[in-house]
């Protein structure tokens, strides 16, 4: 019989992101605020880290087995690598792989013509992407990308915000990939509308919607999205293809939100 004050072995995690390594630093506090099926969210010092199995790296993001079944509402603590309250099942940090997003090279003089080319196999997923969103409100993105006007992209994307349902509704998913692919084409004309959206925002759609918003206006996304951007910055457009595949499959509309997002970008810059 093990000692009565010994705690369950824990779940390793396996890969870990550089801002939840951060986050989750010896003596922080995180709080269960959600689970779904297969993800579990923790609030650390107001930013939204999840712990899910095996999926895509992502900076907020913690891979192993399994979450822990931790109840919502649970307070757990980082002590010697582990995040644990010594009553359940503690989740072992120490031995995690740090994920980082690549740097990505400047964009090519020819993004538009790339990324109609990476487009053409995902006609169909686009399609009901767009649908989705209503082609009225898609039409101001792209009237608003094709301007370079800030302002009136600020505007369309106020239209679409929280158009969808779930924890992160499919019109942010979109406007994520948006604000992603401005950022890596250095487009000049809309990083000063970033901070007031955002704020704007705030208090209309799910907390870690908006921390996913934020972190795209900033060029941090999940990996399939920063290998696909690298690929097709560099010419490797059927890489970039099979990378949108694994954008794809995250979530059940999330992957093809963001990567209409992208391409209403870049097939719009001349």
């Amino acid at each position: 019989m093990g000692h009565p004050l010994s705690f369950p072995m824990g779940i390793a995690v396996r890969t870990i992101g550089a801002y939840a390594q951060e986050l989750l630093r010896e003596g922080a506090t995180a709080v269960v605020v959600a689970r779904t099926s297969r993800a579990l969210f923790l609030a650390v010092e107001g930013e939204m880290v999840w712990v899910s199995a095996p999926a895509f790296p992502h900076r907020r993001a913690l891979l192993a087995a399994r979450p822990p079944v931790w109840p919502e509402g649970l307070v757990l603590h980082v002590e010697g690598r582990a995040l644990l309250d010594g009553a359940h099942e503690p989740l072992h940090l120490g031995g995690a792989a740090v994920w980082s997003a690549p740097a990505l090279p400047p964009p090519p003089p020819d993004l538009a013509r790339r990324a109609h080319a990476l487009a053409r196999p995902f006609a169909p997923a686009l399609a009901h992407a767009h649908r989705g969103l209503g082609a009225a409100r898609v039409a101001a993105v792209q009237e608003a990308l094709r301007a370079g006007d800030g302002p009136g992209l600020a505007a369309a994307a106020r239209n679409l915000l929280g158009c969808g349902p779930g924890l992160t509704p499919l019109g942010d998913d979109f406007l994520g990939g948006v604000f992603f692919a401005l950022r890596a084409a250095r487009c000049p004309w809309w990083p000063g509308e970033v901070p007031a959206f955002l704020a704007w925002a705030r208090a209309r759609t799910p907390r870690l919607s908006h921390a996913l918003l934020a972190d795209l206006s900033q060029g941090h996304g999940p990996e399939p999205l920063h290998a696909l951007t690298l690929a097709l910055f560099t010419g490797a457009v059927r890489e970039a293809q099979l990378r949108a595949c694994d954008l794809l499959g995250i979530g059940q509309s999330t992957g093809a939100g963001l990567l209409a997002g992208v391409l209403a970008v870049w097939s719009a810059l001349s």
